[in-house]
């Protein structure tokens, strides 16, 4: 579960009431699929990189599955993201001269996964996501949806069981985004908690709960 309470994300000091995040308060339970939408600059991705570890709160506190996040040091929190949370992003933020293979390896590499382990995972994940032809291709000879899947079975390949996604149709054509969300929804029914980030009402109601935040405030 996550839990965030009064959480306040302040960038600049120096600017007077300028709070990324303003006294949010948001749960969400194991295997829910969010939407979090709002307009460009709003905080939706600062919530999402908080949610993910990748930033801290200027104020409040941040549980996940019961330990705060909040009180941990670098270290811990490190260890939480990488055995808890997947991250995918709008532009794929794939390495462009690694092969798919490769680039879905890089987590369990950093994990010091065995090789052979590794192999069988990265191949586990690449069939159940349908990419597996694709696996000694680098991103530029991929099409945009097969590089979104990549990039998703990177998040997916060390067993997380929190998945975000910030704007994971936006480099994408209508038809192969709708394509995304499916893959998307279909890794929910399977257990993992997904919460995408969006400023299309479209894509969030494909969710089962849709959180609007304005100026850093959950409206």
């Amino acid at each position: 579960m996550i839990k965030l309470e009064n959480i306040v994300k302040i960038y600049d000091a120096n600017v007077e009431n300028k709070r990324a995040l303003d006294d949010v308060n948001l749960t969400i339970e194991d295997g829910e699929f969010v939407a979090v939408i709002g307009p460009s600059g709003s905080g939706k991705s600062t919530l999402l990189n908080i949610i993910g570890c990748m930033d801290s709160a200027t104020e409040g506190t941040y549980e996940l599955n019961g330990q705060e996040v909040t009180k941990m040091n670098a270290k811990q929190v490190q260890k939480v993201r990488r055995d808890n949370i997947g991250f995918v992003f709008q532009h794929f933020a794939l390495m462009d001269y690694y092969t798919a293979y490769e680039n879905i390896e890089l987590p369990l590499l950093a994990r010091n996964e065995k090789s052979k382990n590794r192999k069988k995972l990265v191949i586990k994940t690449m069939e159940e996501l349908g990419i597996l032809a694709e696996i000694n291709k680098v991103p530029g000879k991929m099409s945009g949806g097969q590089r979104q899947r990549v990039a998703i079975a990177r998040a997916l390949v060390t067993g997380c069981n929190i998945l975000l996604a910030d704007e994971p149709t936006g480099a994408l054509d209508q038809n192969t985004g709708k394509e995304v969300l499916e893959l998307l929804k279909e890794i929910n029914k399977k257990g993992t908690t997904v919460i995408i980030v969006t400023h299309d009402m479209n894509i969030a109601k494909q969710a089962n709960r849709v959180i609007e935040i304005v100026d850093g405030k959950i409206v």
